[in-house]
C-alpha cells in the first residue's frame, strides 16, 4: 500500500451563518498537513431527502454531493446536536449519499464524526445517533478518538478563529487518526 496524501471531504451539519460547527470544520481544515487535504462540501443547496426526487437524474446538488464523497478517501462529518440528536442537515446529507442502497458512495467509505455544542456534553447524543446509521449505510465510522466539544461558544473569537490550543491539538490528532483509519481499511484509499 502506498503512503501518498489522502483527500478528505467534510461538511458541517448546520446552515446557520455563524455556526460553531462550521467554525470547528474550518479549524480542522487549517490543521491538515502535507499528508492530508480536507475540502469543505457545500451542502446548503442539498434538498431535504425526497424519494420522488431520487431518480436516475437527481437534483444537481445531490449529484455533486455524491460525486465528491465518492472521489474522496474519507468523509468528515461535523454535526451539531439538536433536540438530543443530530441535525436535520446532517441526516438529509447522509440519506442522499446512502442512495441508491445497492451502489451507495457511503458503502465501505471511511467516515469520521465530531461536533460541538454550547452545553456540557458536547455532541455525545448526536454522535451516538450518527454511529447508529453506519450498519445500514455501509459507512465505516472511526470510533476513536472522539471529539465532542462542550461549551463550543467559548472556543472561538468573534471572527471564528479558534482560541483553544488544546482543541487545536485534538483536531490535529483526530486528522492523524483518521488518516491511519483510512489507510488501515483499504488499499484503495492510498494514492501513489
Amino acid at each position: 500500500m502506498a503512503d501518498g496524501p489522502l483527500r478528505f471531504v467534510g461538511f458541517a451539519g448546520s446552515l446557520r451563518r455563524g455556526s460553531y460547527n462550521r467554525m470547528l470544520l474550518h479549524a480542522l481544515l487549517r490543521c491538515a498537513h502535507g499528508g492530508t487535504e480536507v475540502q469543505e462540501l457545500d451542502v446548503a443547496h442539498v434538498p431535504l431527502f425526497n424519494e420522488d426526487l431520487d431518480t436516475d437524474d437527481p437534483p444537481k446538488a445531490v449529484r455533486q454531493l455524491r460525486e465528491a464523497i465518492g472521489a474522496a478517501d474519507g468523509l468528515i462529518v461535523v454535526t451539531p446536536e439538536h433536540n438530543y440528536t443530530l441535525s436535520g442537515v446532517t441526516k438529509t446529507v447522509i440519506e442522499w449519499a446512502s442512495r441508491p442502497p445497492e451502489n451507495s458512495v457511503l458503502d465501505g467509505k471511511p467516515v469520521a464524526v465530531l461536533g460541538g455544542a454550547p452545553g456540557g456534553f458536547g455532541t455525545v447524543r448526536a454522535q451516538l445517533t450518527f454511529r447508529q446509521m453506519a450498519p445500514e449505510s455501509g459507512m465505516l465510522v472511526m470510533q476513536d478518538p472522539e471529539v465532542r466539544v462542550s461549551r463550543i461558544h467559548t472556543k472561538f473569537d468573534a471572527d471564528g478563529k479558534l482560541l483553544d490550543e488544546n482543541l487545536r491539538q485534538e483536531l490535529r490528532e483526530f486528522l492523524e487518526a483518521f488518516a491511519l483509519w483510512c489507510r488501515r481499511l483499504s488499499p484503495r484509499t492510498a494514492r501513489s
